[in-house]
Formats: structure tokens, C-alpha cells, sequence
């Protein structure tokens, strides 16, 4: 592999991509829902793809606080990125006045 190409894979890796989620429906008995407007996953590299796991593909925070993995759910819902936080696995409830940030493999779809 040329230096020139995995110079072009670190970048896809390590780009700096960082989204404020806004809040969908917070009514829902069982999640949160939040999701990032006109947004995806990245579509990375076929050599990069074994070894990206979709949960380490970003993180997310809450108030500047780590959200593990098994407390949100993910999925592509159109042109939005939803994220649904499990509510029975958080000590509080979330609000509009919450600063929720996605940081990761995503990019909007403007962009494109």
C-alpha cells in the first residue's frame, strides 16, 4: 500500500466530525428520541470495513459526559440519523436543554 493511500485511510478514519443531536419525540414510554437532520454513516473504505466496528464507529455525549453503547440504540430513518436512548438505563430524564454530541463516522448530507 502506497503512503499516499493510507494517508487517504487515516484521514477517513480520523476525520473530525462532531454533530449536535436535536430532540425528535421525548414522549415515548420506552426512549429519547434524538437524531442528527440530513446526516449518515460514512461509507468507508472496503479495506478499512472489517475491521471498523459499527459501535466504535462514534461516540456520543451527554452534558460533556461518555454514553456507552448499550444505552442507545442507532438506525438511518431517511435523510436523519436516529439515535434512541434507552430511558430505563439513565438515572434522570433527558430535555431539549440538554447538550447531546454525536462525534464520529458521520458526515452530512450536504456535504455529498
Amino acid at each position: 500500500m502506497a503512503i499516499k493511500d493510507l494517508q487517504k485511510l487515516l484521514k477517513q478514519v480520523h476525520d473530525p466530525n462532531e454533530y449536535d443531536l436535536v430532540a425528535h419525540d421525548l414522549n415515548h414510554p420506552i426512549h429519547w428520541y434524538f437524531k442528527v437532520e440530513n446526516a449518515m454513516m460514512k461509507d468507508l473504505d472496503i479495506k478499512i470495513r472489517p475491521f471498523r466496528k459499527e459501535h466504535a464507529r462514534f461516540d456520543i455525549f451527554i452534558n460533556g459526559q461518555y454514553i456507552l453503547e448499550k444505552d442507545y440504540i442507532f438506525e438511518q430513518v431517511g435523510k436523519d440519523l436516529m439515535v434512541k436512548f434507552i430511558r430505563a438505563n439513565f438515572p434522570y430524564s433527558l430535555s431539549t436543554s440538554d447538550e447531546i454530541k454525536l462525534e464520529g463516522d458521520v458526515e452530512s448530507l450536504w456535504v455529498r
